[in-house]
């Protein structure tokens, strides 16, 4: 590529496009966004999901291989798919997300001499992971960060981690936080302490912890309230049985998944996210951009994004702070007032999409440039 040429034609490797977690929507939204602004993109993926979908003017490539487990047989299948696939298409840039996927992608693209950065949208030897998983997780990211050119991580807390850890060193990571669409308008947060919406978005699946928060909302059934499950997946089935045995089944509502979350945050008094261990979760994003006050757990990048301004942060599965953040919002209706408003300006000032965009095609371009030099 010619020094003044600014349009990039990169090649966009996820482990899959099927269940719709932050790397999903992450890779769906900046590859239309990349295309839109002149850059050619081409996204690879495993088999299966509703990938045409959600990218319907970019060209996909499935691996059929390519799947999260680890299968050595089939990782080795999939690498060569992958590096036939990249040998084909020649692209300035390979972009990496998941796990498989940036394990796969950089060792295919670095046997190529393409410049390749994988983006993590969370660590799996991060707090909260057992210790066998993040000993093994450890060493085989220190074994990729040798194929990469460059790593982008989604929070500070996961580039501190990664340097902390010594997986690569600092000057291969860089922070750029994630960041979501602004929208025209904004709900209005209620004055009311009666018929509160309480709002999670999360697949229902380690680690996010939804019958935590089911557990604490036994202890509040004198108040009024009614949640809201955001999501799908295998664990939806238990916090159902968890809900109806508890006695609760008639305040809480399983939504599914949802293609567009305003509406549900629209009429939603609170936001919570109970997980375990986490990224910088879209869905805080989200929920600060519609005005809503948080409730958290302080794991991962999450408090870099929530602070006493805008919402509570409690220690992960300590279910006692949990119960008393949320009677604490339910009773004070200014206090939410006043949070959703700090929360609406802090993600304007920070976490808005087209400042990550920037700051990503920029990374982009700066490692093209450094290795073409």
């Amino acid at each position: 590529m010619s020094a003044v040429d600014t349009k990039l034609k990169i090649v966009q490797i996820i482990t899959n496009m099927e269940h719709m977690g932050g790397a999903q929507i992450h890779v769906r939204d900046i590859s239309n966004y990349l295309q839109t602004e002149g850059h050619s993109i081409h996204v690879v993926t495993g088999a299966g999901g509703n990938a045409h979908q959600l990218l319907e003017t970019i060209s996909i490539h499935r691996v059929h291989h390519l799947i999260r487990d680890l299968r050595p047989i089939d990782d080795v299948k999939a690498f060569l798919e992958v590096r036939k696939l990249l040998k084909i298409l020649k692209p300035d840039l390979v972009a990496t997300h998941s796990s498989k996927a940036g394990i796969v992608g950089r060792m295919a693209a670095k046997s190529l001499h393409i410049p390749v950065v994988f983006t993590a949208h969370g660590w799996s030897f991060t707090d909260g992971v057992s210790s066998s998983k993040k000993v093994f997780y450890r060493f085989v990211e220190r074994i990729a960060g040798q194929f990469t050119s460059g790593i982008i991580a989604v929070s500070e807390y996961d580039r501190q981690l990664a340097i902390q850890q010594k997986v690569l060193p600092d000057w291969k990571i860089i922070c750029i936080q994630n960041g979501v669409p602004e929208l025209v308008e904004h709900k209005k947060a209620s004055a009311s302490t009666k018929n509160l919406n309480l709002v999670m978005v999360a697949r229902f699946a380690h680690p996010k912890k939804q019958i935590d928060l089911l557990q604490s909302l036994c202890h509040l059934q004198h108040l009024d309230w009614t949640m809201h499950f955001v999501g799908d997946g295998p664990e939806m089935e238990k916090a159902k049985r968890f809900a109806k045995e508890s006695g609760i089944a008639d305040r809480v509502r399983f939504e599914g998944r949802l293609e567009d979350v305003t509406k549900i945050l629209d009429i939603a008094d609170i936001f919570l996210l109970i997980s375990q261990y986490e990224g910088l979760p879209l869905s805080v994003l989200e929920a600060m951009r519609a005005g809503l006050p948080i409730i958290a757990t302080n794991v991962g990048g999450v408090q870099e994004a929530v602070t006493t301004k805008n919402g509570i942060l409690v220690p992960a599965g300590d279910l006692i702070e949990l119960q008393k953040a949320i009677e604490k919002l339910i009773e004070h209706p200014e206090l939410r007032i006043e949070m959703g408003k700090w929360g609406s300006e802090i993600f304007k000032e920070r976490f808005t999409f087209q400042k990550m965009m920037n700051e990503t095609v920029d990374y982009y371009k700066s490692i093209v440039g450094r290795e073409d030099r």
